[in-house]
């Protein structure tokens, strides 16, 4: 099945050019240089960029199997495909022992952590995300269930609209494929020079004000507004510094 999806459907209908996961020549590399090399050019264009970084809560265990078959139909899969991967992933139970009590629960959302096709059901699934989002001023990308939304723009109050706006259809997004985003772990920076935003407002989502932050951690690499690295290289410095006393202590005694 997976081979059909990769060689058939994905041949027909791909996946979108800003998903960085699961397509040929595309990893966490190219995702980091496509958004820094957009990023760096915003300062020199006297422009404001507005980064929004998801936290999407359990993205793989909580998607439901409708939307699962409602993207393998966008991407014009076989009836029996669909089929056969919606039994599978229906006829699946845990089972929960404890001394003599043993509990049943049949699994309802979701696909197996080990399983072949997760990550290719759940870039379909969000493939209609990234879509809908690109265009009107945003930029998106995504690498698996990390998704990066940036709007640019001369006018911060312009900016923050843009980004309101995405946010909107987020929500929308959400409540179709039965997810949630946790916004108080959703990063908003802004990229640009000056110290102060005029006009700037903060965007909201599900109904919860988003704050600004001076860094982001997104796949690995800390983001400052500035993106002069000055904080990541610190972090990793610091991490270095650990492990060499943790093997210090270990070995130098022996």
């Amino acid at each position: 099945m997976d081979r059909y999806l990769r060689d058939v459907a994905l041949a027909l209908v791909p996946l979108h050019p800003n998903q960085h996961a699961y397509q040929a020549g595309k990893l966490v590399e190219t995702a980091l240089h496509q958004l820094v090399v957009l990023d760096e050019k915003v300062p020199d264009q006297q422009e404001t960029a507005l980064g929004l970084f998801l936290d999407t809560e359990g993205a793989f265990n909580n998607t439901c199997y409708e939307a699962m078959c409602d993207a393998l139909a966008r991407h014009r899969s076989e009836y029996t495909i669909m089929w056969w991967i919606r039994a599978t992933l229906e006829g699946r139970v845990v089972v929960a022992n404890l001394s003599r009590t043993s509990v049943r629960l049949a699994i309802s959302r979701g696909c197996p952590q080990v399983g072949v096709l997760l990550l290719l059901l759940w870039c379909l699934v969000v493939n209609d995300l990234l879509t809908r989002l690109n265009g009107g001023g945003i930029f998106v990308q995504g690498c698996a269930d990390d998704i990066c939304l940036l709007a640019v723009g001369k006018f911060p109050n312009m900016v923050s609209g843009l980004m309101q706006l995405a946010l909107l259809t987020i929500e929308m997004c959400c409540k179709e494929v039965g997810l949630s985003v946790n916004p108080d772990k959703t990063g908003l920076i802004a990229f640009i020079r000056k110290q102060k935003l005029q006009g700037f407002f903060e965007p909201r989502l599900f109904g919860v004000k988003l704050n600004l932050s001076g860094s982001v951690k997104y796949l690995g690499v800390i983001l400052d507004s500035q993106l002069n690295w000055r904080e990541h290289v610190e972090v990793k410095v610091k991490k270095a510094h650990n492990l060499l006393w943790a093997y210090r202590r270990e070995f130098g005694a022996r």
